[in-house]
């Protein structure tokens, strides 16, 4: 069985899979799309992270793939509806990087909410200037989560030890368990001191922040989304918060990634990282160890994993 590896995997997850078959490792390739389009042909198993995608040209090439496997939550990187048409089964690992995304967001909410990019920057360009970084306190403020899942639930709980309100959006979940009040979007943008975006990218959500809601934020308010790219409006996020009518944005995710970077995302005050929310030791690990204990069930029968009809 050969088992194409597109995206950098632990050594203890190779040899995970290398018990399944035989690997072929192409994450290092300098012409990786060339090499993904020449091996995925005779590939069985297709194993990937965020950075490959799998698209309805690839799986109508590959001629004996069974399992598209994915390290990580997001599938927007993969044609779901042709890997369906191929009898091909798609997996992932939805809770691996749960608590990384979740204390990523908070360092973006407590980054945003302190200066402490811009006034390191500042200071690093030889500046002393106190009085321009006066930021906020997160206690007794209200955090709005749009998306209730299981990530949302563990930013709920820290922030909620900070003192903090919460409401939130999920047209899925009806109540919480950690006091957590559900609320309409429109009350969620225009009371919110915080607001954190947690919710997968589909048709429903694609461009779901749009101008309209952005323009709700109340004055002072912060923004960050550490969902997926393209939920957001980010052309309005930037010229809101350039205008100083939102304090600050955190973005980790892209419409586009890399995004272009131009003079208004250099110089605005948005604390932009690059996809960073599973970029932890143990994140990674878990979700490559998830992901190839899936791939040996599906194959020994149990499709509990499997995400496509």
């Amino acid at each position: 069985m050969k088992i194409l590896i597109c995206d950098s995997l632990e050594n203890e997850v190779l040899n995970s899979f290398s018990e399944i078959g035989e690997i072929k490792d192409i994450s290092h390739e300098e012409n990786k799309e060339d090499e993904l389009s020449k091996n995925i042909v005779d590939s069985e198993v297709v194993v990937i992270r965020s950075a490959t995608t799998i698209n309805k040209d690839l799986i109508k090439s590959a001629k004996q793939l069974k399992i598209i496997a994915r390290c990580g939550v997001g599938i927007d990187n993969i044609d779901l509806e042709q890997a369906s048409k191929s009898n091909i089964y798609v997996t992932n690992s939805p809770n691996a990087n749960i608590i990384s995304v979740a204390e990523l967001t908070i360092g973006l909410i407590i980054g945003a909410a302190r200066n402490i990019h811009s006034s390191n920057n500042s200071l690093k360009s030889g500046e002393w200037n106190r009085q321009k970084f006066i930021g906020t306190e997160l206690y007794e403020k209200q955090l709005g989560l749009i998306g209730f899942g299981k990530a949302a639930n563990e930013v709920a709980k820290r922030l909620t030890a900070f003192g903090m309100r919460i409401v939130f959006f999920d047209p899925y979940i009806d109540e919480s368990k950690n006091d957590a009040i559900k609320v309409d979007l429109d009350y969620l943008m225009q009371t919110s001191d915080v607001i954190s975006i947690h919710v997968i990218k589909t048709k429903e959500t694609e461009n779901l922040i749009d101008s309209k809601y952005l323009k709700m934020i109340k004055e002072g308010g912060i923004i960050v989304n550490t969902s997926r790219g393209g939920i957001v409006d980010e052309k309005s996020l930037f010229e809101l918060v350039d205008d100083k009518k939102i304090i600050f944005g955190g973005l980790d995710v892209y419409e586009k990634e890399p995004p272009e970077v131009g003079e208004s995302f250099t110089n605005s005050n948005i604390i932009t990282t690059p996809h960073l929310g599973a970029s932890t030791k143990e994140a990674q690990l878990k979700a490559g160890k998830q992901t190839a204990e899936n791939v040996k069930n599906i194959l020994n029968g149990d499709l509990n994993s499997v995400i496509n009809p």
